[in-house]
């Protein structure tokens, strides 16, 4: 099995009455390959390792930054909040969010070779 290095956001810690400790924490998005990952070693004793970046091989790294949101979530958020402003509620949302991510999309086609 594959060893699993990734950012972690650690949310909680938990002081036990035997001092060991319990936490949870956040990873950034995952592809289905890093949550099978997970999914493997859930319920196991597993070693926590924190190493050098110069460190062993074989280790599946997972490079996404952690954040609340994807990208595609936070833009549409940011256009929702732009067809509001622009007092447009009487034209559906839906319908504003096509039209600028057409206009988007030809302007990325436009650069293209």
């Amino acid at each position: 099995m594959k060893a699993i290095q990734t950012q972690l956001q650690i949310n909680r810690v938990t002081i036990k009455k035997d001092d060991s400790i319990s936490f949870s924490a956040t990873t950034p998005e995952l592809t289905d390959e890093e949550l099978t990952a997970f999914r493997k070693i859930s319920k196991l004793l597993v070693n926590a390792l924190f190493e050098a970046e110069s460190g062993s091989s074989g280790v599946l790294k997972i490079k996404a930054p952690i954040s609340g949101k994807s990208s595609s979530s936070r833009l549409r958020a940011v256009l929702f909040v732009l067809w509001k402003q622009r007092g447009e509620p009487e034209n559906d949302f839906e319908i504003f969010y096509k039209l600028k991510m057409e206009k988007f999309i030809d302007i990325v086609k436009g650069k293209l070779e």
